[in-house]
């Protein structure tokens, strides 16, 4: 009887214990790997995220609106991304942009790359920027700030332009309106020098 009774504890103290151990070896399999491996798994993950933010990009990205004057602006690019230094500024590789006025005016601008402010109000363009227009004028420059809710555009430094007139050179350009009317012209300012070439020698 002792026996039994000895037998049939056994058997309630196993049912008990083996759950029990079985959940200790699970426990020992995944919880303490996991806690060793902790530390040299944080830097790995921070790289990789920070890898997966900085290459994370938009293709062919497109944006057009109106100004309150009626004046189109349009701007594209090859490709788009955070900029990993500015997260609220966006940079845009080989950017294309392009003002159309109602008078019929085309102003197009191209440069290598441009960065968008974080409330995307104007551009900074960089690289080799450069702008024609419709009337046969080339302005070429560094640096350019595009505005993207007004037309507004200006060299950050020196130009050099192709006019029918000639070639022309100075310390700034501005594409803008003239005085409080909403016709749009270009200026030349800062030292301004015009090397005149005639379209038609004369006799």
């Amino acid at each position: 009887m002792r026996r039994a009774f000895t037998y049939s504890r056994i058997v309630a103290w196993l049912k008990v214990l083996l759950p029990l151990a079985a959940l200790a070896l699970l426990s020992t399999l995944f919880l303490v790997p996991r806690s060793f491996d902790l530390e040299g798994a944080i830097p790995f993950a921070k790289v990789e995220l920070e890898k997966r933010l900085r290459d994370q990009q938009i293709t062919a990205p497109y944006f057009a609106g109106q100004t309150d004057g009626g004046h189109i602006i349009s701007l594209s690019a090859e490709t788009a991304r955070p900029d990993p230094d500015a997260p609220d500024s966006t940079i845009a590789v080989n950017v294309a942009a392009r003002i159309e006025t109602t008078d019929g005016g085309v102003f197009t601008v191209r440069a290598d790359q441009g960065e968008a402010d974080g409330e995307f109000q104007e551009v900074t363009l960089e690289g080799k920027v450069v702008m024609t227009s419709s009337t046969d004028i080339t302005v070429r420059t560094e640096t350019m700030i595009f505005g993207l809710e007004e037309v507004r555009a200006e060299s950050g430094g020196d130009i050099a332009a192709d006019t029918p007139m000639g070639t022309l050179t100075a310390g700034r350009m501005a594409l803008r309106p003239a005085d409080n009317s909403d016709d749009i012209y270009l200026f030349f300012t800062k030292g301004v020098k015009l090397i005149y070439t005639p379209t038609h020698a004369t006799r």
